[in-house]
């Protein structure tokens, strides 16, 4: 079980302080006596990652990218600073940004009334460079519900009860930063990108700074959300890069309304957290 496990990491981690101190190469180091909060570090990574990733050339057939670590930086800032205060046990992982979720507030599966009503986030969204009148970025004034989204947060709400809860044990993070649109607005995800060169380059990227941000989180547990994330991290996992703080790696069904044998999946979700041994460090402290 994952949390008998957790448990013996635990133990050694209050004799071996060095499994909490981060690699210097991967740390905005400004001063030795006042370094980065946690937050400040993911983010310095999270800039490098997209300032990368503009060198990709992607095919005529996507027309737009929207990288909302930019237009949306000060409400994923906001973000970061109010629940990246400590090394999460768990790190969820999905695949990449939805029109009506991240896209919109910067946060992974970041449903607008989530973002605004539960997690209290009020920072402005500017304009994408590249906007779509067919996919316009309303930040928070967006009024279009993102189903994954609405989904994956719903469960949280239901077991951790305040997002506080949720976060003293887990963590989201999303392993591609950028959304992919057609000329009519169609949602291109990373695993139906067609050119072989450019899904190649996306992917060494994206697994570059991905153990670069395990490096600095130091999660006990990966658990990837959907089968994408699921084979991204086992191809990491392969060679050997996610360090010695990971010692499991479990995927969750994706909640996305498309993906196949995918009803009452929020049922199915609660069922998979309980027997997986997850739902305990979920709920609030004060309840079994």
């Amino acid at each position: 079980m994952i949390r008998n496990t957790v448990e013996t990491f635990e133990k050694r981690d209050v004799n071996q302080d060095s499994v909490l101190t981060p690699t210097k190469s991967s740390i905005p180091i400004t001063s030795s006596l006042f370094p980065p909060a946690l937050w400040q570090q993911i983010d310095f990574i999270e800039q490098e990652l997209s300032q990368e990733l503009t060198g990709i050339v992607f095919p005529k057939d996507i027309v737009a990218i929207y990288n909302p670590l930019e237009y949306a930086r000060a409400l994923h800032c906001e973000f970061m600073s109010k629940f990246l205060n400590n090394r999460p046990i768990f790190l969820f992982v999905g695949m990449n940004p939805g029109p009506f979720g991240m896209a919109q507030t910067s946060v992974p599966f970041g449903n607008v009334s989530v973002v605004k009503d539960w997690f209290k986030l009020s920072s402005g969204v500017k304009k994408p460079p590249n906007e779509l009148e067919s996919r316009p970025v309303e930040g928070l004034n967006c009024t279009r519900e993102e189903q994954s989204g609405k989904r994956w947060w719903g469960v949280i709400r239901d077991i951790s009860e305040t997002p506080e809860n949720f976060f003293r044990t887990a963590f989201v993070y999303n392993y591609c930063p950028l959304a992919f649109f057609s000329s009519t607005g169609r949602n291109i995800t990373p695993a139906e990108i067609k050119d072989k060169v450019a899904k190649q380059q996306l992917q060494d990227i994206c697994n570059k700074y991905f153990v670069k941000i395990v490096e600095i989180l130091q999660p006990k547990v990966i658990i990837s959300i959907g089968k994408y994330a699921e084979d991204r991290i086992k191809g990491i996992q392969k060679q050997g890069l996610l360090g010695v703080s990971v010692f499991d790696h479990r995927c969750i069904p994706h909640p996305s309304p498309r993906s196949l044998n995918n009803t009452n999946w929020p049922e199915k979700a609660k069922l998979w957290f309980e027997e997986n041994g997850v739902l305990p460090y979920l709920k609030p402290q004060n309840k079994n």
